[in-house]
């Protein structure tokens, strides 16, 4: 599950949700239950758009200047498939609004029983566009990643911790020392 303790959670004022189908926008309203339990400010302001929202030009029209403002955008969508064309425009629109904001990019993707691991299509869209925004990306892990990801702040801190075969056997040896001249 995604930390809600990252730093630019934690410091969120205003989030951007954007779901694909009412049965998905369950699990941004969670996520996003979770993110004001987390904040040391009660005041959050979120708004919230559907793809079909999102698809109509005319109705669009303000999400892009909010999206561009939010400090988290959220997607809570499936995971199978291409993202829409309308919502890649939309997405676009606000990309171009940004400006270099520090912010977040949070995939909320729903997969079904039989994912093995690999991105789809609608997440890699989202990685980049974040890193195009100089944003952060965040999402679930894969089940199959127990351990952090490697060269992560994570991961040296982990392998610094630890004491392998070799270091054990360099700690257990007792060093003569040198003679005196």
């Amino acid at each position: 599950m995604i930390q809600i303790q990252q730093n630019e959670l934690r410091a969120a004022k205003s989030v951007a949700v954007i779901y694909e189908d009412p049965s998905i926008r369950e699990r941004a309203v969670h996520f996003c239950g979770r993110l004001i339990e987390a904040q040391r400010s009660p005041e959050l302001n979120l708004d919230w758009w559907s793809f079909p929202v999102l698809s109509d030009a005319s109705m669009g029209l303000g999400s892009v200047e909010k999206a561009a403002r939010a400090d988290v955008v959220v997607f809570a969508m499936e995971a199978r498939g291409d993202l829409p064309e309308p919502i890649k425009l939309w997405i676009e629109k606000w990309l171009n609004k940004r400006g270099e904001r520090e912010g977040a990019i949070v995939g909320l993707l729903h997969r079904d029983e039989g994912w093995r691991g690999v991105a789809s299509f609608r997440e890699i869209y989202l990685r980049h566009a974040a890193h195009r925004a100089g944003m952060d990306y965040l999402s679930h892990a894969a089940p199959t990643l127990r351990r952090s990801m490697p060269d992560s702040i994570d991961s040296f801190s982990e392998r610094a911790g630890r004491v392998t075969s070799v270091l054990d056997g360099i700690l257990q040896k007792r060093t003569v020392a040198p003679p005196r001249l």
